[in-house]
């Protein structure tokens, strides 16, 4: 005689076996809920901590750069508009797909290599990167819009497609991911 008919267990061969399938699909996703809210959690405590940490405003960074003012304004107005909603929006991606932040943090890093190599400005001239701080940031800009647009349809409206590349590279620049970083120690 088979050994789990001895000992009770039938149920694992008849109309139990989808409840316990059932239980056990319901247990993975109630965990799955609590896991994600954990994180969610977790990402909301960090990027609370990560923004009291910012011990500079983006006027110390369009100076340490020596932006001109009228790039500058620009930079800014976008800056106090939007950084709150890019950051949300990164947040919210990064709930689906984990470190989309450093993905677009690389991106704009290669554009501005590409960028430096092109200008034949080496990374470490402090100097001759700040004289061409203003043609680096608009020709990144500009690269970055032909990648995404050029070519290609879209939804977006134009006027609107500017003003997004515009704020989504003023909070890139701000958290100092391409020309002079700001070392916050040094503040």
């Amino acid at each position: 005689m088979n050994e789990s008919i001895k000992t009770g267990d039938i149920g694992l061969f008849d109309n139990s076996k989808t409840i316990n399938l059932n239980l056990y699909k319901e247990e993975l996703s109630n965990i799955s809920k609590i896991i994600k809210e954990m994180i969610k959690i977790k990402n909301e405590i960090n990027r609370e901590i990560k923004k009291r940490r910012k011990v500079y405003t983006i006027e110390d960074k369009l100076s340490l750069n020596q932006i001109s003012s009228t790039l500058g304004v620009g930079i800014k107005k976008h800056h106090i508009q939007d950084y709150s909603l890019i950051d949300e929006v990164i947040t919210n991606i990064e709930e689906f797909e984990a470190a989309i932040k450093t993905e677009l943090f690389d991106y704009y890093f290669d554009k501005y290599i590409y960028i430096l190599i092109n200008k034949e400005i080496d990374i470490n001239d402090e100097s001759t990167i700040k004289i061409n701080s203003d043609i680096i940031y608009l020709e990144l800009i500009d690269s970055i819009e032909k990648d995404i647009f050029e070519n290609k349809s879209s939804s977006i409206e134009i006027d609107k497609r500017k003003t997004y590349l515009n704020s989504i590279t003023a909070y890139v620049f701000y958290e100092c991911k391409f020309l002079i970083p700001i070392k916050e120690e040094e503040l």
